[in-house]
């Protein structure tokens, strides 16, 4: 129905009815009420009415049937009131209500009793028992009075129209099939690759469940269930079907990228190593190779996220964020760079031509620490703590920086305290002194616990839990054939990430005597070598001993008038065997240094000769 055939509102009163009759029946009750009825009704009468009513224009349509009068007003009045009567009208209604059921029902009585007939059985069911107890069934009947004209041609049309309609019916039948036919073929088709990513991906070794808010799609789950919290929940991602078949991967809460951690070495300014970084996987890549993907991007913005947690920790070793990069100072002249960078906007620096051995192996220790600190999570949950052991609140910092800079560090002082040694023994060598210098460095443990034991690891698990131990090396340092020091040294992570130097002398060295070592250990190299240079000097002095000894000097203690000082100093950065001889002549002193050094040049004369010639022009 249209708008506009809608019925308008008003706030108007219904309108007064026709005062004329409307049917038959009304018009005879009118003339019987009327004083006489019809007896008092002539033809005249009527003639005269219609005459008096054509020529007023048929204005007069009121007036009684008898003698053209108009009613009165009390007439009028009486019936606008009986028009009004709630009660008259509603009864009016129920009276107009039960004559049409009345005749529904004396209609659906002939019907059924016409029909009784041919069909008693169905009648039976609609024909009152009233009626049927009066007449009974079948008493009536009906019958075709003319036969239908119809030709053998009318026939023969009507077949073909007939034979045509179904034709037609059976192609757009045909029609109908055949398009659900394609289209089912489309439908299996493409979820025939559906299913094939599906089962790929399963095959491949990935966990494939429903997804909790979409009971009705298929997810893949690539994460860590040890992950941090933040990253726990975007370790799941459903499988969509594409247009064409193939699984469209949703990964948008991983911000739609694929990054990597980038690792960048620098010495003195200038890049010495980059860590490579892999070619972005395609789109049409298949669907296990994006789930690795996938895997690998959420590693490793977790990863970095770590990173910077623990970096926070790290402050007082030059561990700082610069813009969107982290930034370690190793020592004053290298630094390691650590930066997360989006796979697409960053080529592949495989064959740049940089080295990439110290950066990769800084990457993979990395990852490597990322995925054990997982394992003492999953350890932590599986395992009940004991209750005399307290639990830690929110989850803890993962040491994946620290170990690096400790073994950066350690590496850095072995090589400082080795080439410092060296030099010393080379410089006591060029003065004919029989020093030697041995580095022993501790490998990482290889041991493993029994396997089947109620405490057995893996060994990678064994070897990481190993390199997060504190990490030593030794220094065997024969200064003379009598006097030797092994220097240990120690690089531990926590609670401080520093080297500490012990000195242990063998028994019954005479170094206990004239130079003993503190016990405690020396917290830096400086102090080590502060050590070592006095050692020296006191058991060269000891070891050429003729006349008297006094600290690190012979002197003669008659007159006071010749002196003979040994001395370990610095030249060049490196250390130099110094022979210092003070003579005083008539209130005048010279003093005469002779220097042996690792780096010096041409033969040089043995130290022992040089005091023999000394001391002895002296007793002369």
């Amino acid at each position: 129905m249209e708008p506009s055939d809608l019925p308008s509102l008003s706030l108007r009163p219904f309108p007064v009815a026709d005062r004329k009759p409307q049917n038959l029946s009304e018009f005879v009750s009118r003339v019987n009420a009327e004083p006489g009825g019809f007896r008092a009704i002539s033809e005249e009468q009527l003639r005269e009415e219609i005459r008096t009513n054509v020529e007023n224009g048929g204005l007069d349509d009121d007036a009684h049937m008898s003698d053209g009068e108009s009613p009165s007003a009390d007439d009028g009045a009486e019936d606008e009131a009986s028009l009004k009567d709630p009660a008259q009208a509603r009864m009016e209604v129920l009276r107009q209500v039960d004559i049409a059921a009345n005749t529904a029902l004396l209609t659906l009585d002939f019907l059924s009793l016409l029909l009784s007939k041919q069909n008693p059985t169905q009648v039976g069911q609609t024909l009152s028992q009233h009626l049927r107890d009066m007449v009974g069934i079948g008493t009536i009947g009906a019958d075709k009075l003319h036969e239908p004209l119809v030709t053998a041609a009318k026939v023969k049309d009507n077949e073909e129209v007939a034979t045509g309609w179904t034709l037609m019916e059976i192609n757009k039948i045909r029609d109908s099939a055949e398009e659900a036919s394609r289209f089912l073929q489309k439908e299996a088709d493409v979820e025939g690759r559906y299913w094939e990513d599906v089962v790929a991906v399963k095959k491949a070794g990935w966990s494939v469940c429903k997804v909790p808010q979409e009971r009705q799609t298929l997810g893949v789950r690539f994460g860590f269930s040890e992950s941090a919290p933040d990253f726990r929940n975007n370790g799941l991602a459903p499988m969509r079907r594409g247009d064409t078949g193939p699984v469209q991967l949703d990964i948008g809460h991983l911000g739609g990228v694929s990054e990597r951690l980038l690792v960048v070495y620098e010495k003195d300014g200038q890049v010495i190593s980059r860590s490579p970084l892999p070619a972005q996987t395609p789109d049409d890549a298949p669907l296990e190779a994006r789930v690795l993907e996938a895997r690998n991007t959420i590693f490793s913005q977790e990863l970095w996220h770590e990173l910077n947690r623990e970096a926070r920790t790290l402050v007082a070793y030059d561990v700082r964020k610069q813009d969107s990069r982290l930034v370690c100072d190793l020592d004053p002249t290298s630094k390691i760079i650590l930066e997360l960078v989006p796979l697409e906007s960053t080529p592949s620096m495989s064959s740049d031509g940089l080295d990439t051995g110290i950066a990769e192996a800084i990457s993979i220790a990395l990852h490597v620490l990322l995925t054990y600190s997982h394992r003492l999570n999953e350890l932590a949950r599986t395992r009940p703590i004991p209750p005399y052991i307290p639990r830690s609140r929110g989850q803890q910092i993962s040491a994946l920086l620290r170990p690096i800079i400790a073994h950066m560090m350690h590496l850095r002082n072995v090589r400082s305290a080795a080439t410092y040694m060296g030099a010393l023994v080379q410089a006591l060598q060029r003065a004919g002194l029989p020093s030697s210098l041995v580095l022993k460095k501790s490998p990482i443990s290889s041991l493993r616990p029994t396997p089947g034991g109620p405490n057995h690891s893996a060994s990678s698990q064994t070897m990481i839990r190993n390199m997060l131990q504190p990490v030593e090396f030794v220094l065997k340092l024969t200064l003379l054939p009598d006097i030797g020091v092994d220097i240990l040294g120690r690089t531990s992570l926590f609670p401080v990430t520093a080297t500490t130097y012990i000195v242990s002398l063998p028994p019954n060295s005479p170094l206990e005597t004239i130079c003993a070592p503190f016990k405690d250990g020396y917290p830096d190299l400086q102090s080590l070598v502060d050590y070592i240079r006095t050692a020296t000097a006191r058991a060269l002095t000891e070891h050429f001993l003729s006349i008297s000894v006094s600290g690190t000097a012979i002197r003669d203690l008659d007159q006071e008038d010749f002196e003979l000082s040994f001395s370990v100093e610095e030249q060049e950065d490196k250390p130099a065997i110094v022979l210092a001889c003070t003579v005083a002549d008539n209130s005048a002193r010279s003093v005469k240094n002779r220097t042996w050094t690792a780096n010096q040049q041409g033969e040089a004369e043995p130290i022992k000769n040089v005091v023999g010639q000394i001391v002895g022009q002296k007793l002369l």
